[in-house]
Parts: C-alpha cells; structure tokens; sequence
C-alpha cells in the first residue's frame, strides 16, 4: 500500500459515503443532505441499524486501517496492489488468492454436476 493511511480512510469513508447515498434515502432523516461531506460520527449513526453486506466489508476495511493489517491479502498475507484497492478499498485478498478463488470455485460447480437419477426396474 503505497497510499497514506489518511488518504485511504478518506476513500473508504467516500465509499460508505456513495454506498448510503445511493440507497434508499426515505430511511434516513430529511435534515441529513449527502451532497454534503459527513462526519465519522454522522456515518457511524447512519450505519448503526443498517445490515448490507457491502457496508460491513468497508465497516471491517476501516478497522483494518486502524489496527495496521490493511492492504495485507488475508491468504497470503502479501501485500495488495494499490491499483486494486483503489478499485475496490474494502478488498481483503491479493490478485493472485483472488484468481485461485475463483479457479477453485468453478472447478468445484463444474465437479458438483447433479447425477442423473437411477431407475429401477
């Protein structure tokens, strides 16, 4: 992670920023206006109630900042490009563990065919 710790809080925060802004608005309060930039604590109130799995991944990718192992892929524990974690800050893997997921995930449906059903007579 080549980037401040501050300047990737900053982009975890917009990105819980534009996750809550583009839900659905009717639930929170009229007097909270997201064109404006909200304070930790603002944000905090906003997700206390809300379950979203997108909101916990950043949720956890904050508290990873602050306890020092952000940018550290989980599986490998090598480090995670800045390119990825610009594209996605909440990333917890590596390309590499990433690629394997996937390979492994889809060789797993592809072996997990159903069987054909057996008659007998």
């Amino acid at each position: 992670m080549t980037k401040s710790k501050r300047v990737m809080r900053k982009l975890i925060l917009s990105k819980l920023h534009e996750l809550l802004r583009d839900q659905s608005t009717a639930l929170y309060p009229t007097e909270i206006r997201f064109d404006e930039e909200l304070s930790l604590h603002e944000l905090d109130a906003l997700l206390a109630f809300k379950s979203d799995p997108r909101l916990e991944e950043l949720r956890h990718a904050l508290d990873r900042l602050e306890n020092g192992t952000y940018g550290i892929c989980i599986s490998c524990k090598s480090p995670i490009t800045q390119e990825v974690l610009d594209k996605d800050p909440a990333q917890r893997v590596c390309q590499r563990c990433e690629e394997r997921l996937v390979h492994m995930e889809f060789h797993h449906t592809r072996t997990q065919r159903p069987q054909p059903d057996v008659v007998s007579l």
